[in-house]
């Protein structure tokens, strides 16, 4: 528990230090020296950005990695694939899908305003319109953050495999 701080600390530090983001990654990737350990620290983190506790992921990545003991800060980097450059072009179209799985999952169909008709609608509606979305938006977000687990983990691990092999491949020679 006493070296979590530090481990955040690197993270923080990302692009400081007179190194560039690539090299301050590639330290913390190399920093964890089980390819299977560092493709589950990103994609808990993946997985996680789509989860519903907005704002609440870092805590969360923070509370599994060190429950599964992985890298920490790996995790808390996947959760940054969801942040305010990425929501429309990220999160938006996630948001839309997984209502659609949850309304599948749920055999419920619900009629969701386009956001400009969103924005003209007093408080009170848009609590109504969210409270039938919810159930549909929480049970699709489980399923869609299962999915970008299963997809990260398999993508991080072969590639990191592969890089494996080219670095091994190069020190032969």
């Amino acid at each position: 528990m006493g070296a979590m701080p530090m481990m955040i600390g690197d993270l923080i530090m990302l692009g400081i230090e007179g190194k560039n983001w690539k090299e301050k990654l590639r330290e913390l990737v190399l920093a964890q020296p089980d390819p299977h350990k560092v493709a589950l620290s990103l994609a808990i983190g993946c997985s996680a950005a789509f989860l519903p506790p907005f704002g609440f992921h870092t805590v969360l990545v923070i509370a599994i990695g060190s429950l599964l003991k992985t890298g920490v800060p790996l995790a808390v980097l996947g959760t940054w694939i969801n942040n305010p450059w990425t929501f429309i072009p990220v999160f938006l179209p996630a948001y839309v899908a997984e209502i659609e799985i949850g309304e599948h999952l749920l055999r419920e169909e619900t009629v969701f305003p386009s956001l400009g008709a969103l924005s003209k609608m007093p408080t009170s509606a848009i609590i109504a319109q969210v409270k039938l979305v919810i159930w549909p938006f929480i049970c699709g977000s489980v399923i869609f953050s299962a999915i970008v687990f299963i997809l990260t983990y398999l993508l991080t691990r072969g590639f990191l495999r592969f890089k494996g092999r080219i670095s091994s491949d190069h020190q032969a020679r």
